[in-house]
């Protein structure tokens, strides 16, 4: 997986996550700490993302959904026959 190397580059994923979160797009199975992780983030007064409210569940999270939005998912239900 790549990692984010700048604070830039980490805002810009979790700020992905969360936009994806709130447009419906990215959805979870009732009782997981995802969504909740994502949306406890809080933004210091100059709009930057306060890096003491993002604890593990959400830096993964984000992390998981900036990788895979690229990904065709078509190809992944295809068999390896084709069908």
């Amino acid at each position: 997986m790549d990692t984010p190397s700048t604070r830039a580059e980490f805002e810009e994923r979790l700020n992905y996550a969360r936009e994806h979160l709130n447009n419906g797009i990215m959805q979870f199975a009732k009782g997981l700490r995802g969504p909740d992780s994502l949306l406890k983030v809080r933004y210091l007064p100059n709009g930057r993302i306060d890096f003491l409210s993002v604890d593990e569940m959400a830096r993964l999270t984000a992390n998981q959904t900036y990788q895979m939005r690229n990904m065709d998912f078509g190809e992944m239900l295809l068999d390896d026959k084709g069908r």
